[in-house]
């Protein structure tokens, strides 16, 4: 059963009753399909007369209007059904967030319907050859002729390729330099299958993903109006992210179906299998191990949920879009690399059985390096959270600084007013102020914004005098691409310069000084 969360409304609730009970009721048909190595069209055509697929589709445009939590809701459902998951997936991915977000009224009116009417299947275009974890580095082009667009190049790595009626595309439309730099080289377009030119290359044969097809895809001047293009010109790539947060948390989410199901397999098999007299499940190892799967579940859950409570309610909680990405990539990652924890403990506390593909359990291992790759590689993720948050100076920034106690000569912090505040900005004071600081953080150099705090100065004052004691050989700097000073730190002359030698000096009370003679003479 998917257990609901406090702040889901009653509708989220009753809708995760039902499509609990779907999932109950189809898992046969999803284990025969995934036997037989074929796309589950049958359910996928039940799910879309269901209405599941406009789970996160406006009332007006004939969905139910329940927001990024109604498509984890389906998504984790579904997660039990294997291919069933993945192919509603990349149909949530293949437009839907990006329509609501930046689609025209016409646009919306059309693909919102499908969606919402499941009548197709979408899938999302952004892989090349050259365009992965870099997926701005894309060679597929766009040239503009007329009402229409030219469009040229192959994507690889296409979830539902061929078996998907609209395929959501990135492209390129600009070689400017000036663009390149700031993403404005890209525009998204909606492409219908069956359009001239547009042809299916390969499908690739996974690790995973059995039932599902994955493939290439070629453009050979396929020739399409401009009233596909979704977003402006050059936009394409805020559309892009806006798609990928998306897909994260909806992928994280459909993960925890899947979770649910394992844990209740191996439970299933602790409390059957006899091993040295004993039920395995009263051993302490694998009663560890079964805990670490269940808080795994239990924590994806709460970041996927949490992720998409965030989107369903931005506006009103004031979230940006830097926000929003980083709670999609934590979910993401964190349930990637959960999948892959389950999956191998999952196996290893079922022994010979679990490596047998009669158990399902094996096959969240190779589902998991699908999940670590696909929508972002986890790398990627951390990459994205790192960088966002460096850039959210709230998060970082550190509220305190460090001062010698006066009697313990030790360095504590303190949000206390700096003692240089006020005082002029010139070689002496601030000679001082890197010296003291090396008394308290040695090893770290001090930035323009930790010289601003405590002299409350200007800051080019500041690099002014900092060039001053470069030039003079009292402190090491570290320059940026514009070559201003960004950090700086006294060297051994500014020590020297700044105090005399017993300023530095520190010993603890057990320490007794005659003991350490550095003079070898006095021997």
């Amino acid at each position: 059963m998917i257990e609901p969360f406090w702040w889901w409304t009653d509708e989220q609730k009753q809708f995760a009753k039902e499509v609990d009970e779907f999932a109950n009721k189809y898992i046969s048909k999803a284990e025969e399909a995934y036997w037989a190595k074929r796309i589950p069209w049958d359910i996928m055509k039940i799910i879309g007369d269901k209405g599941y697929m406009g789970a996160g589709v406006p009332k007006e445009y004939g969905g139910l209007d329940l927001g990024a939590t109604g498509c984890c809701i389906v998504s984790e459902a579904l997660g039990r059904l294997y291919a069933a998951v993945h192919l509603f997936g990349v149909t949530m991915l293949g437009g839907l967030h990006q329509l609501i977000v930046f689609g025209t009224e016409d646009q919306k009116q059309k693909y919102l319907r499908q969606i919402a009417e499941g009548k197709s299947l979408g899938a999302v275009c952004i892989t090349e050859v050259f365009a992965g974890s870099d997926a701005a580095n894309v060679y597929t082009t766009a040239e503009k002729e007329g009402d229409y667009w030219i469009i040229n190049g192959k994507k690889r790595f296409i979830t539902s390729a061929g078996s998907a009626s609209r395929y959501f595309v990135y492209v390129k439309t600009s070689d400017d330099e000036n663009d390149r730099r700031q993403y404005h080289h890209l525009t998204s377009f909606i492409i219908e299958r069956g359009t001239k030119g547009f042809t299916l290359e390969k499908i690739n044969d996974l690790i995973s993903f059995d039932n599902v097809p994955n493939g290439y895809l070629d453009f050979d001047d396929v020739k399409i109006p401009d009233s596909q293009r979704i977003g402006g010109i050059g936009q394409g790539w805020q559309v892009m992210m806006a798609g990928l947060n998306f897909e994260r948390l909806v992928a994280a989410a459909g993960f925890g179906g899947v979770f649910s199901d394992t844990i209740k397999m191996v439970a299933y098999y602790m409390e059957r299998r006899v091993q040295f007299k004993s039920r395995v499940k009263r051993f302490t190892n694998l009663q560890f191990k079964f805990a670490d799967l269940v808080s795994k579940f239990y924590t994806s859950r709460v970041l996927a949920y949490h992720s998409a409570y965030l989107l369903d309610h931005a506006k009103e909680l004031k979230q940006t879009e830097m926000d929003l990405a980083v709670w999609a990539s934590i979910a993401k990652l964190f349930t990637s690399e959960a999948t892959l924890f389950i999956g191998n403990n999952a196996v290893q506390m079922t022994g010979g059985d679990g490596l047998t593909r009669f158990y399902s359990l094996q096959r969240l291992i190779r589902d998991a390096k699908i999940g670590e790759t696909a929508a972002g590689t986890s790398d990627i993720q951390r990459m994205i959270i790192s960088r966002i948050m460096f850039q959210n100076k709230d998060f970082i920034d550190f509220p305190y600084r460090f001062k010698i106690h006066p009697k313990m000569g030790v360095p504590i912090m303190t949000s206390e007013p700096s003692p240089w505040e006020g005082k002029e900005i010139n070689r002496e004071n601030l000679l001082k102020i890197l010296a003291e600081d090396y008394k308290c953080n040695p090893g770290l150099f001090m930035t323009i914004d930790d010289l601003r705090k405590i002299t409350k100065g200007k800051r080019k004052v500041i690099y002014e005098v900092l060039e001053q004691l470069e030039k003079d050989g009292f402190i090491v700097t570290l320059r940026g691409r514009d070559d201003k000073i960004i950090i700086a730190k006294a060297n051994y002359k500014g020590l020297k310069k700044a105090y005399p030698k017993e300023f530095y000096r520190w010993f603890p009370e057990w320490i007794k000084e005659d003991e350490f003679v550095m003079d070898m003479t006095k021997f």
